[in-house]
């Protein structure tokens, strides 16, 4: 699994950073809190690229809470990006051509896609971004939670970019 994802980490950098970059060209007056790569390894290693703004989390915060949801609920759903307006997704890609049953060879996908995360932020691409100050990166599987992210990612950075808490 490493050496495949050796000879992909191009290939996904330039899909990452070129998806970035024309997503943000309809999209330069918005300012995001975060990014997520939201994935579903064990499909074909389906990622999908999502970015949230202030102003359509407020519009999320203002219809859960309508419907009841606590202060704490919502505060949870903040970071997960299958709580976010579907059109938040605006970019996917499968890095495979079969399933992925191995759970160790799933995290290590989820473990190589936080590296691409750290990698992103040295990039001018990450610069161009307009973020609010307390922006984050997070990197999930299919039914984890933001939580999972930041422990992923505090084994190789203690960045702000990747504390939900």
């Amino acid at each position: 699994m490493d050496h495949f994802l050796e000879k992909q980490q191009e290939y996904f950098f330039n899909f990452l950073t070129d998806s970035i970059d024309n997503f943000l060209l309809d999209h330069s007056d918005e300012r995001f809190y975060a990014f997520a790569l939201d994935c579903n390894i064990y499909e074909e290693g389906e990622i999908n690229l999502c970015f949230n703004t202030v102003n359509l989390w407020q519009e999320t915060t203002s219809y859960y809470a309508t419907k009841g949801y606590t202060k704490t609920q919502l505060e949870e759903m903040k970071y997960n990006s299958g709580d976010w307006d579907e059109n938040q997704r605006f970019a996917s890609l499968h890095l495979f051509d079969d399933w992925v049953e191995d759970e160790q060879d799933i995290e290590t996908v989820l473990e190589w896609l936080c590296q691409q995360l750290i990698l992103l932020t040295d990039n001018e691409t990450f610069e161009r971004i307009p973020k609010t100050e307390d922006f984050k990166l997070l990197v999930y599987d299919h039914d984890e939670t933001p939580a999972d992210s930041q422990e992923r990612f505090e084994k190789i950075s203690m960045s702000d970019f990747f504390q939900i808490e």
